[in-house]
């Protein structure tokens, strides 16, 4: 679908969502953009990049935004096109929450009036609102980490809390990637426009830049910090897995008595003590016990039952 999403002096929004072949070719013809761009900034799987096409006047930014589907944090790429003094933004269904937050973001900016804002500073100081929800996810993904590092020493560790932190390191990292393809082609970005755009309006680029630098730091302590409960969490499970091993040991040494004891008396040797005694079998059971529980005094004189 393509919406006009705002008309003014500068420019014109044009939003469009899960781009048909009929559209495709409407943009091409009617808008006369280039198949290229347009392809790269439908791509659900293309990497954050800055392309231009100097010849056709166009500009394409392609960053990620955070994505919740299925329960699950992702995130995805979304195109923003610049040609012909008008701006395209491109999203999937997933993507299509930006819209609004572009329209009317929720954040400190202050942006030019309508009769002077250009394209550039209207996506920008969306954008700033986008990223802050990098930030937002973060510490949502903290706020999980501390509820599985707060059950230590209280109980048992489980599968199911190594899994659960496996998955927010997973997200952490899929967040960390993504800022810092955010990050350089923010400041690619900046640098190829530093003489075309006017003072206010790269402060607001380095607003969003810093932003997204401040998310880039939050998620490599965060992703640091998971690691670090990580392998502490797995030197506990070593640590259980070293006491049953230990247990196990004890357990198969001490009932190794009975064996030798009952081998002794089940050959049929002559001479050996009680062999002949009508009690011959209560006596052995004696030995038996005696012996196990010699052994167990030595073993927790060695220390082997220590944890």
């Amino acid at each position: 679908m393509i919406e006009i999403v705002k008309n003014v002096k500068n420019f014109t929004w044009y939003h469009v969502s899960n781009l048909t072949v009929e559209e495709h070719e409407s943009l091409v013809k009617e808008h006369h953009l280039t198949n290229e761009m347009i392809g790269y900034a439908v791509d659900h799987n293309e990497s954050v990049r800055m392309e231009y096409d100097r010849h056709a006047g166009e500009t394409l930014m392609v960053i990620d935004v955070i994505v919740h589907q299925d329960n699950n944090v992702e995130t995805r790429p979304i195109g923003i096109l610049f040609a012909h003094n008008d701006v395209y933004t491109f999203t999937h269904e997933p993507t299509d929450y930006i819209k609004p937050i572009i329209l009317d973001p929720q954040n400190q900016q202050i942006r030019a009036q309508e009769d002077e804002i250009s394209a550039f500073d209207f996506i920008m100081t969306g954008l700033y609102s986008l990223m802050i929800k990098y930030v937002d996810e973060i510490t949502e993904i903290n706020k999980k980490r501390r509820v599985i590092q707060a059950q230590f020493g209280q109980q048992k560790q489980t599968t199911h809390q190594m899994n659960e932190l496996l998955y927010l390191k997973t997200q952490m990292i899929y967040i960390q990637n993504s800022l810092a393809n955010n990050h350089v082609m923010l400041d690619s970005f900046r640098t190829d426009f530093k003489t075309l755009l006017k003072e206010f309006e790269l402060e607001h680029i380095d607003d969003v830049r810093v932003e997204v630098e401040q998310a880039k730091r939050m998620a490599n302590l965060a992703l640091e910090v998971i690691n670090s409960v990580s392998d502490a969490m797995g030197n506990l499970s070593n640590r259980d897995l070293n006491w049953t091993m230990k247990v196990l040991t004890v357990y198969s040494i001490v009932l190794t008595v009975p064996t030798i004891v009952s081998g002794f008396y089940g050959e049929n040797v002559k001479w050996l003590p009680f062999a002949d005694a009508q009690s011959g079998w209560w006596v052995t059971i004696v030995i038996t016990l005696v012996l196990m529980a010699l052994v167990s005094i030595l073993m927790l004189i060695s220390g082997f039952f220590r944890k």
